[in-house]
């Protein structure tokens, strides 16, 4: 848990400049209701208090912190729950929908003397009622202090991102973790996050792209049941495919 005197996440493990990838809880408020919403995300320590995150500008997750400047980081161990948090197919009935209420626990944060400045320009108050995944080993609380644009080159082109700046201001450990992914768990993390770049590569109608994306991800799939019976991976690539499908390519 946080200390009342300094912010260090470094102690639960993760390192200055290594690239993670989490899931993102976000929230905006319908009818004095919390909705939730979780979306698979890269996330990079800047130091001990400060992290950096690159969201698209047409998901949720931006309009949300656009909206109210918070974002909870949940460290899963479950390779499934990254499928089923990034593949959403609202264009397919009876298809998945994203994390339900079923997936979360809240915790209210009392906000630190050093913290309510930034807070406060949120919103007033001195305590913060947050969601939560509740199979994450650890989460932090973070409040946006700033973003730029800037120029992404990978192998959907170049686009434009906006880079967000994250002050930590809460942090809590629930359990240890030494989860070490396995190659199919790492395979199937890896065909989760091209199954999202199908989605823009059909959009920018890049036949090539296509191709290239769906060799892979059939690559990877034929790996992962080569490796063995690893039941959270092979249900993650259940549910590429399901996505997949729901393009018609």
């Amino acid at each position: 848990m946080s200390s009342n005197f300094q912010i260090d996440i470094t102690s639960i493990g993760l390192k200055a400049n290594y690239l993670y990838e989490i899931l993102a809880t976000t929230f905006s408020i319908e009818n004095n209701q919390i909705i939730p919403n979780t979306a698979s995300m890269g996330i990079r320590l800047v130091d001990k208090q400060t992290i950096t995150i690159w969201p698209y500008q047409n998901t949720t997750t931006y309009k949300n912190i656009e909206n109210n400047k918070l974002l909870v980081i949940n460290l899963v161990d479950d390779v499934y729950l990254y499928a089923i948090a990034s593949l959403k197919n609202y264009f397919v009935p009876k298809v998945n929908r994203g994390l339900t209420e079923d997936y979360y626990n809240y915790s209210t944060i009392i906000v630190e003397d050093k913290d309510k400045d930034i807070v406060k320009k949120v919103m007033s108050i001195d305590s913060i009622h947050i969601p939560y995944l509740k199979q994450a080993w650890a989460i932090i609380a973070c409040v946006t202090t700033n973003k730029v644009k800037i120029q992404k080159f990978d192998d959907l082109g170049k686009s434009e991102v906006i880079e967000i700046s994250l002050k930590v201001i809460h942090y809590e450990q629930f359990r240890e973790s030494y989860k070490l992914y396995n190659r199919a768990e790492n395979l199937a993390l890896e065909t989760i996050i091209l199954a999202t770049k199908l989605n823009v590569a059909i959009e920018k109608k890049d036949e090539v792209l296509i191709g290239t994306i769906k060799t892979k991800i059939e690559e990877n799939t034929s790996n992962i049941n080569r490796f063995g019976k690893n039941l959270s991976a092979l249900k993650a690539i259940e549910l590429v495919h399901n996505y997949i499908k729901g393009f018609g390519v």
